[in-house]
């Protein structure tokens, strides 16, 4: 695990949902200024000027940068700050973080495992595999209603890692879609999501929400359109009754343990409980922008600690910037772990590839892989200096990561904050490509 240095895409593009996600939250009290952070040897300084200049500026507390290379697992870490504005700890590589939709990789990547291995195949209907999808309907006009007819086609896998299956989120707005999902508790959103109106249901097990799901109409055809859903939860729950294992198990065998990720899983043993960062929001429960961020869920006694109602595909995951450098690391080797062969190089292409239906784009000009976006050669939303072929995701809380292959380069952002008052994504890429300018990278 060595390096040196400092030890130590706007992700998504959709809104949170804060009522779903603050109204659990701890009450949030203002913040005094944030304590000093230590410094050491510089190595990578566009990337140190970043983390210390978010930091003074009092946006975060702080924040630490894996970079990995092929071959062998020998990250670079930059850290800098507190787990806390308050009372924190040092930040390093084993601090633990929430990252959310950053979830998505690695349960699409475990799809694709199954691929490789036979199992079933990237067009296999959804309804072969969980017999309660096989006839479903769509919306006739998802802004009026819930009326609905015969969906065209049927939901097939590569949907699920593509946000093109037909699902939402309860996240994605107001229609009377969502307030469905609202009401039924389909809210796999991690373990901070468990504040509920009285008018909302219960969160289901993970088989209970693929049952309830089925129930709902589609908004549109599969493979007709993307929108950011609930599909790769709904992918973590046909892995789970394809396999007769429970999901967290699956990647846990899969991926987790034969990476050594031991620090990710859907919940932060109390043992660890010292190392998870406090989580901060720069929005209220009403979508006002505040002038100082919130206390949203403090490690002592953090969501976090109790087992989920359901391990949440696309949004539950918790890891330490270590940890995901090491799934970086497999992905920029394709398929290879020290030695080990995790999934065929083809699969592993495949997973970073894009897999959108032709003439389908995420952002407009994006593609998009299992669970994670592509930058395609004709990307001009892209931040300059972003590389074709490049793939990664993040997550609500600001993390980040990315595998670019043909700079043979994996990179990892792990800080906490809802809401950001900041573009993460610019400023890493831009430091990024200071760090390649000046040769360090």
């Amino acid at each position: 695990m060595g390096g040196s240095g400092r030890d130590g895409l706007d992700p998504a593009g959709w809104r949170l949902d804060r009522r779903a996600l603050l109204r659990a939250a701890v009450a949030g009290a203002s913040l005094a200024a944030a304590p000093g952070f230590a410094r050491s040897a510089a190595r990578y300084v566009a990337l140190e000027d970043m983390l210390d200049g978010w930091i003074a500026a009092k946006r975060i507390p702080g924040a630490v940068v894996a970079i990995v290379r092929p071959g062998r697992f020998r990250p670079d870490f930059v850290s800098a700050g507190q787990t806390a504005f308050e009372a924190g700890r040092p930040v390093d590589r084993h601090t633990l973080w929430r990252i959310y939709s950053q979830t998505k990789p690695v349960t699409g990547v475990a799809v694709i495992q199954q691929v490789a291995a036979g199992r079933f195949g990237l067009d296999t209907p959804l309804g072969d595999l969980v017999p309660e999808f096989r006839t479903m309907q769509v919306l006739r006009d998802p802004a009026k209603g819930m009326d609905s007819r015969p969906a065209e086609g049927p939901i097939r896998v590569r949907h699920l890692l593509t946000h093109t299956a037909g699902f939402s989120y309860h996240i994605m707005g107001n229609d009377p879609l969502e307030q469905e999902y609202r009401r039924r508790g389909l809210l796999p959103i991690g373990n901070l999501g468990l504040g509920l109106s009285p008018l909302d249901g219960p969160v289901p097990d993970l088989d209970g929400f693929l049952r309830a799901l089925a129930q709902l109409p589609l908004r549109f055809d599969p493979g007709t359109a993307y929108r950011y859903s609930v599909g790769l939860d709904v992918a973590g729950g046909m892995l789970q009754r394809v396999l007769g294992v429970p999901f967290d198990r699956v990647l846990e065998r899969q991926l987790l343990a034969p990476l050594g990720m031991r620090d990710t899983g859907f919940m932060v043993p109390a043992a660890s409980a010292p190392r998870l960062a406090a989580l901060y929001s720069w929005q209220n429960e009403r979508g006002e922008r505040l002038a100082e961020p919130m206390l949203a869920d403090r490690p002592e006694d953090s969501a976090w600690l109790r087992p989920p109602p359901l391990p949440a595909g696309g949004a539950g995951l918790v890891s330490s910037a270590e940890n995901y450098a090491r799934f970086a690391q497999m992905l920029l080797n394709e398929g290879v772990f020290e030695g080990r062969t995790i999934m065929p190089r083809a699969a592993a292409r495949q997973a970073m590839a894009n897999m959108l239906p032709p003439g389908l784009f995420f952002d407009k000009v994006k593609g998009y892989g299992a669970g994670g976006q592509v930058i395609l050669a004709d990307s001009r939303a892209a931040p300059a200096g972003t590389v074709s072929g490049t793939f990664g995701w993040g997550g609500a809380a600001g993390t980040l990561f990315h595998v670019d292959p043909l700079r043979e380069v994996g990179v990892v952002l792990m800080l906490q904050g809802l809401a950001l008052p900041f573009d993460q994504g610019t400023g890493l890429q831009t430091a990024l490509n200071a760090e390649f300018a000046a040769g360090r990278l």
